[in-house]
């Protein structure tokens, strides 16, 4: 069976890519060697940026069977054939009736050149390269990795070349990807219908529509599969009409309204969802069947109308905590600290990992780990010991007023536990039970949680959800989101956000890791132990010479952070050690 490589030649390959030009209202479609000039229906629509555009074209009958599986996989990647009609003209009739287009995409990056294996009654036609990414039917992107060694088997008509067997699903390279799918962030309530928890998500863009009308769309269709259980919607009950721009506001056009109590969330998960998509200085309404929301009065929404409704959307000016002198202090505005009130303020060395609350609790372990106390920080504050074990991991608050830890009665077992008010409940995590839990935070959404778990072959982080409160609390859905390395060790976690955590290796590498994955390296700094961070602000403890600081990032580079009584970063004793902002 003879086997060779090819290139697709220029001229026959089905891909054509059309640069739509959102100011000039064109589309420049190469075609072989020549160009044809059309209109852009998007004219005028800010919520339309311009894109890059993949026109599917059918197969020809002179095509080889490379040129067949090359046009295949421009047609696929045609978002002006969301039902990829003409993507199935490239397959035979048995196998048309069985691909389906919406099981899942294939990111990949092509490597050497696809391989052509020719036989008596089929040819077969293998793509080579990595995969780097998989999309489900819910739009959860994970970064993934692995070689792509897919096979199109092809089979000769009187029409030419068809594809018999392929991949399932989409198989779309980066750039493909790229243009096919939007990336956004989809805002739900939680259970208490008080706050607001991001879903990132990739969105399928349809250029009969604008971004928004499809983004609203798919809020509408409720969470992905990741947040199932664990979050609920205001629309409810209520459909999509379209969303349209007038007056340099948004209108969103609703089949019903929701009920009194859920016009202020309907409208927060509006505003935080549609917000990545405009510019400065646009607002929203929302409309019923073309009409005012009520009778006589419009229901406008500000652009930021998010963050008045869940304050931790933008926290403000909220300051940090420190340990100096064995104790736990404030840092102030003008970056000098003083103890706190209670017996947290006074000097005792027998406490660590200690965790601050939304209302002024701190929770610390004592006893080498093996019990956990929770004090006020108010004058006459005592310590309260509300969880014991063999060996407890660093506590954290949730926004629920809520403590986690986890118990480890060995290296090869953890039960996490949640307290309120002293009362210990234990947390469902069937996918920690038979691992070692080094670290766990919960995210000030309340629903994302993040654990680093330690195996034989290192340390790795994972992100799922929560589901639940009390003894019906559980945790689903982990997802490894930095990967083990060879006897890797991860030295602090820190949630920036609802969709954003820190990671921080033994290596002092500092990394910013997304819900799905997706991580980027930040400069760091050999001498940083512990991290905290809250929406702007990053801080690090770290030792320089035996001299214990506190760093904050200024975007470009670390800087001392807090000041001794002569206004200086320079001290005397040990220094300062260990921030931590609320709900770290």
């Amino acid at each position: 069976m003879p086997t060779r490589t090819f290139r697709a030649r220029v001229g026959v390959t089905a891909l054509v890519v059309a640069l739509v030009c959102g100011l000039a209202s064109c589309s420049v479609i190469p075609v072989g060697m020549r160009s044809i000039v059309g209109e852009n229906g998007r004219k005028g629509n800010p919520l339309g940026d311009p894109y890059a555009r993949v026109i599917a074209v059918p197969p020809n009958p002179d095509w080889s069977a490379a040129d067949v599986v090359n046009g295949f996989k421009a047609a696929m990647a045609s978002v002006d054939d969301p039902g990829r009609e003409v993507a199935r003209k490239y397959l035979t009739d048995s196998f048309a009736r069985t691909w389906n287009p919406q099981s899942g995409v294939t990111v990949y990056r092509q490597g050497e050149p696809p391989t052509v294996q020719i036989g008596e009654k089929d040819t077969r036609v293998t793509l080579k390269g990595t995969v780097t990414a998989l999309i489900d039917q819910d739009g959860r992107y994970r970064p993934s990795g692995g070689p792509l060694n897919e096979p199109f088997v092809l089979v000769k008509g009187q029409t030419g070349w068809r594809i018999d067997s392929a991949p399932p699903g989409l198989l779309l390279s980066e750039a493909d990807a790229e243009r096919a799918y939007l990336k956004v962030d989809l805002y739900f309530l939680d259970d208490e219908e008080k706050g607001l928890v991001i879903d990132q998500v990739r969105v399928p863009i349809d250029p009969a529509s604008n971004f928004a009308k499809t983004t609203v769309e798919r809020l509408l269709r409720g969470p992905s599969s990741s947040l199932k259980g664990a979050v609920r919607s205001a629309f409810d009950g209520t459909r999509l009409i379209d969303v349209t721009t007038e007056d340099n506001r948004v209108v969103v056009d609703l089949t019903n309204r929701v009920a009194p109590e859920l016009v202020g969330p309907m409208t927060a998960q509006l505003a935080g969802t549609l917000a990545g998509l405009t510019k400065g200085g646009w607002g929203f309404e929302v409309r019923v069947r073309g009409e005012p929301y009520y009778t006589d009065n419009p229901l406008t929404v500000d652009a930021q109308e998010q963050t008045r409704f869940d304050p931790w959307m933008a926290p403000g000016e909220i300051y940090p905590y420190y340990v100096a002198d064995d104790a736990l202090w404030l840092l102030g505005k003008d970056n000098t600290g003083q103890p706190v009130l209670g017996k947290a303020g006074e000097k005792d060395a027998t406490r660590t990992d200690m965790a601050i609350s939304a209302h002024a609790q701190v929770a610390a372990l004592f006893q080498k780990g093996k019990a956990l106390s929770v004090a006020p920080l108010a004058t006459g504050g005592e310590w309260r010991q509300w969880a014991t074990g063999k060996s407890l991991a660093p506590p954290c608050w949730d926004r629920y007023q809520t403590l986690w830890t986890v118990e480890r009665p060995d290296d090869h077992t953890s039960r996490v536990i949640r307290i309120r008010d002293g009362q210990r409940y234990a947390v469902s995590a069937p996918d920690l039970d038979a691992v070692h839990v080094s670290l766990l935070k919960v995210a000030r959404d309340g629903v994302h949680v993040a654990v680093v778990v330690r195996d034989g072959a290192g340390e790795q982080v994972k992100v799922g959800t929560v589901i639940g409160r009390g003894a019906a609390t559980r945790i689903t859905n982990l997802q490894v989101v930095v990967p083990v390395e060879d006897k890797q060790q991860i030295r602090d976690i820190a949630w920036k956000d609802g969709k954003t955590l820190y990671v921080l290796t033994g290596k002092s590498d500092l990394l910013e890791v997304s819900l799905t994955g997706e991580s980027k390296s930040l400069p760091s700094n050999t001498g940083i132990r512990n991290i905290t961070a809250l929406e702007g602000s990053l801080l690090a403890g770290a030792v320089d010479d035996d001299k214990r600081q506190i760093l904050y990032w200024t975007s470009s580079k670390w800087e001392p952070r807090v000041k001794n009584e002569n206004g200086r970063t320079d001290f005397a004793d040990q220094g300062p050690a260990f921030p931590a902002y609320p709900l770290d």
